[in-house]
């Protein structure tokens, strides 16, 4: 009898900008609120579980969604959230004059440790709209830089799937 794999192409048809701030995600969200005319609003973190995580990660995660032109924002923190109180327990006392790796916090983009923030756009979206986007983010005064990330390059791809 053959055997039939069904391999299943994952979907990176999105627009991703990095932003580096050293301000708190709340901050930016409300400077792109009155920048673009938006309305962010903060949803359930986007929880991750690498390989050689004991406990998952946790990334505040922000949502517009602009029905009339089909498009759909988020910002994305890099940083991981602090890790909770049960896995903070833990790492009270030091094995062998380090912290238990669980304590630590992660990148979900690690190749782009220098970005504080991702703003991703889902929907149809020309390049002009982009430059256009990335140049309106800039004049931010919160925001140190912004850049148009391309994302099949990423090692880290994966972690933009939500």
């Amino acid at each position: 009898m053959a055997k039939h794999i069904l391999k299943l192409a994952d979907d990176f048809d999105f627009v991703l900008i990095g932003i580096s701030s050293h301000e708190k995600e709340y901050r930016i969200c409300w400077a792109l609120n009155n920048k673009f005319n938006f309305e962010f609003k903060k949803i359930d973190s986007l929880e991750i579980k690498g390989k050689k995580q004991d406990t998952p990660s946790f990334f505040s995660l922000f949502n517009y969604e602009n029905q009339e032109e089909f498009l759909e924002y988020f910002v994305l923190a890099n940083l991981s959230e602090s890790k909770s109180v049960e896995a903070k327990k833990y790492t009270l006392f030091r094995e062998n004059g380090k912290e238990s790796p669980s304590s630590e916090n992660e990148f979900l983009i690690p190749e782009y440790k220098q970005m504080n923030y991702f703003f991703v756009i889902k929907g149809e979206v020309d390049a002009d709209e982009v430059k256009e986007t990335i140049r309106k983010i800039k004049e931010i005064d919160l925001v140190l830089t912004a850049v148009s990330i391309d994302v099949e390059s990423l090692k880290s791809k994966q972690n933009l799937i939500f």
